[in-house]
């Protein structure tokens, strides 16, 4: 059955099937790799282990760097993996080369729009696909950000 959502998805099937099965792989090789500098500097590896599956998950995200923290943002309707950090879990992050233990948490409160214009001044086209600008003043409850703070 058809979902009833009054968004159209930004993302295809065939560029989520693209993205899941040559741009994820290829992506955590040049991450962990010696190579990492041809994309670490807007993309890290996130790795966790579901707290109700058990399995771990690793892919890759934009990201950008606010103090000590990379901060991420996906759109609530076409992911689910920002769940599991509704509330502060430890994981880690393959973060230029290295893997680094963090702490990531979906942030909700006041701090969500300063974050929210920080990524978009960052990312710019990403941040037009997801319908934010850099001088925004809208909160977007559609898109979910987690901060994964060093430990």
């Amino acid at each position: 059955m058809a979902s009833t959502a009054t968004s159209t998805p930004r993302v295809s099937e065939t560029q989520r099937t693209l993205e899941q099965r040559v741009m994820n792989p290829f992506l955590r090789r040049v991450l962990q790799s010696p190579l990492h500098g041809l994309a670490s500097r807007w993309v890290v590896l996130v790795s966790y282990v579901g707290p109700k599956s058990g399995t771990r998950y690793t892919f890759p995200v934009a990201y950008e760097r606010v103090g000590s923290a990379l901060v991420v943002v996906t759109p609530k309707a076409e992911s689910n993996w920002w769940k599991n950090f509704r509330r502060p879990m430890e994981c880690f992050v393959w973060f230029h080369g290295k893997r680094r233990n963090v702490t990531g948490e979906v942030v909700e409160d006041e701090r969500k729009l300063s974050l929210l214009r920080r990524y978009a001044e960052g990312h710019r086209l990403a941040a037009r696909e997801l319908g934010l600008s850099g001088d925004s003043s809208e909160e977007h409850p559609e898109i979910a950000v987690v901060q994964f703070a060093f430990s």
